[in-house]
């Protein structure tokens, strides 16, 4: 039975991703900072563990990795974000926008210096980060959401430098656009559609593939 490590199932894609791989046989190790409130991840049937995780505690990641000692993770999924609050330029909340780098950016470099041994031990060996085409600077073509975009772009400078570190273990690290999933009023694709699509991505990745910025539907995006 393969196993999958994914951040942020208290709500939306990390809900989505620890149902799918469930549904298809895997153990899911899903972590959630409120555990006790995260109705919808405890009502997934399958073989499902709920661990209490904020991926901005450094010590409380170490001791996951303590617990897993030995464990072999084929797909470890970063996915705990921030998204919001996005304010316009000379009202910049700096505090909030700190909160957002943490969680966003030195978050997910933590699960993977924290998580690196598990995933080298594991036959599929990736790492997937859950980015956002507003971490593309080619694409920026609105400005605005600096904290949220620094966030996202710092992430996907994180995966390349990766993608290089971890290629001689056979790591393939992976940052993927979810598209405007429906977590939020407005957006456009379906939650189902979204995490289907990135995990598509995800299992037709090899070591060609690492260091790569692609979306949930497969298409290479700039950095």
């Amino acid at each position: 039975m393969p196993t999958v490590l994914i951040t942020g199932c208290d709500t939306g894609l990390g809900v989505e991703f620890a149902r799918q791989y469930a549904a298809d046989g895997w153990r899911v190790i899903a972590t959630c900072r409120s555990p006790d409130n995260a109705d919808a991840t405890q009502a997934i049937e399958g073989a499902v563990e709920i661990r209490r995780l904020d991926v901005s505690d450094h010590a409380a990641v170490e001791g996951l990795a303590r617990d897993l000692d030995g464990t072999a993770i084929d797909v470890l999924v970063s996915n705990a974000g921030i998204a919001r609050p996005h304010p316009p330029f000379g009202e910049t909340d700096y505090a909030s926008w700190r909160r957002i780098l943490e969680v966003n950016l030195i978050g997910p470099m933590k699960l993977a210096e924290t998580f690196v041994d598990h995933v080298a031990r594991s036959e599929m060996k990736v790492m997937a980060f859950v980015s956002s085409r507003m971490g593309s600077i080619g694409l920026n073509l609105t400005g605005g959401s600096y904290a949220y975009r620094s966030s996202k772009a710092g992430l996907n400078a994180v995966v390349r430098s990766l993608a290089v570190d971890l290629g001689p273990r056979g790591v393939c690290c992976l940052a993927l656009h979810p598209g405007w999933a429906k977590t939020e009023a407005g957006a456009r694709v379906e939650v189902e559609t979204s995490v289907g699509g990135m995990r598509g991505v995800i299992h037709r990745a090899s070591r060609h593939h690492t260091g790569t910025f692609m979306t949930y539907d497969d298409q290479p995006l700039p950095w």
